[in-house]
């Protein structure tokens, strides 16, 4: 039987739905989904080894949280094309030299969101313009300091915790 899907919302960023479902053992259940477009993830880091973080209010978590330029695929968009975008609009930042660094799910019990990770190098400045709804500050840490404060649990952002690990890795720290 194919799984049936009753709209419950439809957003600006997400579809919510109730699925009825056949697991692999051929149990039927009713889970709650959420449809997303998929976003991209970047870590920018310039030529002194510092990375790109942004101080942002998230309503949702009740204040600031520490994070790297993120955000939403447009329809039809590709996904280093949207990091490009994310960059310029919400550090000022182009860069040259991108690394695809994989893909990971943000919450994968009950969405189907990809992020798509890359690293961006080789960095010229220019003027952010963040979208209305944003509110944060562009910062520059050591890349080694932005470890230490995932490690301490002062980044508590689940994508930039990732792209921290996966950018060690590509920058050979580990």
């Amino acid at each position: 039987m194919p799984n049936q899907r009753t709209p419950l919302y439809h957003g600006r960023i997400v579809d919510l739905g109730l699925e009825m479902v056949t697991l692999p053992n051929g149990q039927q259940i009713s889970l709650e989904i959420v449809r997303h477009p998929g976003g991209t993830v970047v870590a920018a880091i310039d030529d002194k080894q510092q990375i790109c973080l942004l101080r942002q209010y998230r309503h949702a978590t009740g204040g600031f949280i520490w994070e790297v330029p993120a955000g939403k695929l447009d329809p039809g968009e590709a996904p280093c094309t949207a990091a490009q975008r994310e960059l310029k609009e919400e550090a000022g930042v182009l860069a040259s030299h991108w690394h695809e660094l994989g893909a990971i799910y943000s919450t994968p019990g009950f969405c189907d969101e990809v992020l798509h990770l890359y690293l961006a190098q080789q960095l010229t400045f220019t003027s952010c313009a963040p979208q209305p709804e944003e509110y944060l500050e562009v910062h520059w840490l050591p890349f080694a300091k932005a470890l230490k404060w995932a490690h301490r649990g002062q980044i508590k952002d689940a994508k930039t915790l990732v792209i921290l690990f996966r950018a060690a890795g590509v920058l050979g720290l580990f």
